[in-house]
């Protein structure tokens, strides 16, 4: 966890401005709003920054504003594989468990879009929580969605063919990504991201590209037949 004087307390303002994108902010009382202007501090980490490690202690509670972390777990093989993410009005849920169970974290969070985050001290945390209904249902709410969105995970590590994840994921990518139907992505991070080597994904890329469905560049993939790409999630094959 970084040290939340390490971005630097910042005008009230902004601080105002930051506490604004709480998603529990208008839920919650005057005196926890009033406490929150007082103790919280905004910390920003930039992309590649660690804003957790496997084996650190949480001192501190944060609740991202803005940016995006991913979150994973390193094998022994030195394959990762993700959890989750965490993106603005989130906080991660493996950061509360750790406060609220004064346990070493299990996993790694690192900065994938510059984060700009809301962080208190884990003792205010854990008085707040059992002081606020609202800071409650927040957390709540949060556990109860990561819980499902791991489920499935692991329902597709354990019984989906890797082929077919890949697909899967690389529809999704372009399904959300920009104009010109393409993603910055390496096969490294796509690998990071499916939980197997990335000499894995390189084959399976290629192949997605001699279907047709792919066009590979450095750095980048385009889509040709996206639809082509769903059947493979679907069905495998490739």
């Amino acid at each position: 966890m970084p040290n939340p004087v390490a971005g630097g307390r910042s005008s009230a303002a902004l601080k105002q401005e930051v506490l604004a994108k709480v998603p529990f902010i208008d839920e919650a009382s005057t005196e926890l709003r009033n406490a929150l202007a007082e103790n919280a501090v905004v910390v920003r980490l930039r992309a590649g920054e660690y804003f957790l490690r496997e084996g650190d202690s949480c001192a501190h509670f944060a609740v991202v504003a803005s940016g995006k972390m991913r979150v994973f777990k390193l094998g022994e093989n030195g394959h990762e594989i993700t959890l989750y993410h965490v993106g603005a009005g989130e906080a991660c849920p493996l950061n509360v468990s750790c406060i609220l169970s004064d346990t070493p974290v299990p996993a790694m969070a690192c900065v994938e879009e510059d984060v700009e985050a809301i962080v208190v001290p884990a003792a205010t945390f854990r008085r707040w929580i059992a002081e606020h209904e609202s800071l409650r249902s927040f957390v709540f709410r949060m556990f109860a969605g990561r819980l499902t969105e791991v489920m499935s995970l692991v329902e597709e590590v354990a019984f989906r063919r890797m082929d077919q994840r890949l697909a899967g994921r690389l529809a999704e990518l372009f399904e959300s990504g920009g104009p010109g139907g393409s993603v910055e992505i390496t096969h490294a991070e796509l690998a990071a991201n499916l939980g197997t080597a990335r000499e894995v994904v390189s084959r399976l890329l290629k192949e997605f590209e001699r279907l047709d469905a792919i066009r590979l560049q450095r750095g980048k993939i385009f889509v040709r037949n996206i639809g082509l790409l769903r059947t493979l999630a679907e069905r495998g094959e490739a």
